[in-house]
């Protein structure tokens, strides 16, 4: 926040197209339009698409500013965007589809299914890394922890010894080029804690994606075809884009020491020949599909008549699971990192106070210890690396959609909550 004011003074040359073209606005949501194009004026944002739908119908849609920059080609409200994370909440999805047809029961160990999974390592010390030396799991990990971020993995992106391992031995090895290679890394490095003791967001998300293609037999990139983007009608969705879809993607910006938005040379997806379909990050959408997913979950799990979900599985996955676990309290020492997010005193990633996850989002419990008053109890939501946020929130009727490309993994991003704070505190101004 401290460096917000410090681009106030930047040249606007490049903002010229930053007038949103008229979509549809309710008057409800000035102050949410008023956010959206001032980030983009001052500085904040090259381009930015928002959408809101509430009461069974879409009530906000505007989009400010550039797709690319370098380009000057203008945002037209059709861009795909690389939404890193929130991947994350759509292949949970994609899994919870089997657990209606009967597949598995969630407090089965994934190595039942997983083999390779089964008789599991720790490390000692994930501060110090597998120099610690390492014991037994004392229990297996179970479908419900690796939805739920409390299998004991880690995500590699955490400033510790341990994650530094995790990175180097699976981000960066290129010899892994599907998901069931990645999966079966993963099984031969340790856990960073034990299975139910601590929340600690992690890799699990790609267990979750390997146990879809385990269970209904086909490759992560067909099932989501063929159960949620055909029946959700999102037609720009997936791990590889067409031609004329990558021509709308927008371009990836991160801050410069400056605190200007520089194009990231090494952040720019890749939207053709992908063979490993991640669950932790991999997806691209536009902003139009990805509320489609929210209407799909505000609804019950039904969209148009076509039902994705029972609604008792979007009850269950909406509700806490991380009960039990270690998590933070407002007294805790902890930063945030992004909304729901904290990195704690031992710097790995933790669950924000006022916060407990479901299978597959965070889950608010308590606005006023999360410090964030204007929530509803029980909504939920998830952001991306790459500043994408969404959120539902069932007592409103409501999902919101926020769609930008500025990268914070590995880049100096002063804004890393700042976007979804904004985001959710103008729209429910306007509601409230």
């Amino acid at each position: 926040m401290k460096k917000i004011f410090i681009l106030l003074t930047l040249s606007l040359v490049f903002f010229g197209s930053s007038q949103a073209q008229q979509k549809s606005t309710n008057s409800s949501f000035a102050e949410f339009d008023q956010y959206l194009s001032k980030e983009v004026a001052e500085g904040r944002l090259i381009g930015v698409h928002g959408m809101v739908y509430q009461d069974g119908k879409v009530v906000y849609d505007q989009f400010y500013g550039l797709r690319d920059k370098e380009a000057a080609a203008a945002m037209q409200g059709d861009e795909l965007f690389f939404i890193q994370s929130m991947t994350k909440p759509i292949v949970s999805v994609a899994l919870m589809t089997l657990y209606d047809q009967g597949k598995f029961q969630l407090d089965e160990p994934i190595s039942k299914y997983l083999p390779e999974f089964a008789a599991m390592q720790v490390v000692n010390d994930p501060t110090i890394g597998s120099s610690s030396g390492t014991h037994a799991a004392p229990s297996p990990m179970t479908i419900r922890q690796v939805l739920s971020h409390t299998s004991g993995m880690s995500h590699g992106i955490a400033p510790i010894a341990f994650d530094k391992e995790l990175w180097n031995g699976i981000i960066l090895n290129g010899k892994l080029k599907t998901l069931e290679q990645r999966t079966s890394a993963l099984a031969k490095m340790p856990l960073a804690f034990d299975p139910g003791r601590k929340w600690n967001y992690s890799f699990s998300p790609d267990v979750v994606g390997r146990l879809v293609e385990v269970l209904s037999g086909k490759t992560l990139d067909v099932y989501l075809q063929e159960h949620i983007f055909t029946p959700l009608e999102m037609n720009n969705s997936g791990y590889n884009l067409d031609e004329a879809q990558q021509k709308r993607i927008q371009t990836v910006y991160a801050f410069a020491a400056d605190s200007t938005l520089k194009r990231t040379m090494m952040g720019q997806p890749t939207a053709t020949g992908n063979t490993l379909f991640a669950g932790v990050n991999a997806l691209f959408t536009s902003t139009a599909d990805y509320l489609r997913f929210g209407e799909m979950l505000l609804n019950q799990g039904s969209w148009k008549g076509k039902q994705i979900l029972k609604p008792e599985t979007v009850a269950l996955m909406t509700q806490d699971h991380s009960q039990g676990v270690e998590r933070l309290d407002g007294k805790d020492t902890f930063e945030r990192l992004g909304n729901g997010i904290v990195t704690d005193e031992l710097k790995t990633l933790n669950l924000e106070p006022g916060h407990g996850f479901g299978l597959g989002f965070a889950v608010v419990q308590d606005p006023k210890s999360a410090q964030r008053e204007p929530l509803s109890k029980g909504e939920y939501f998830w952001s991306g690396a790459n500043s994408t946020h969404f959120f539902v929130n069932p007592k409103k009727k409501l999902v919101a959609v926020f769609m930008t490309q500025v990268g914070s993994v590995g880049t100096p991003n002063p804004y890393g909550f700042y976007f979804g704070n904004e985001m959710r505190r103008t729209i429910y101004q306007g509601l409230n």
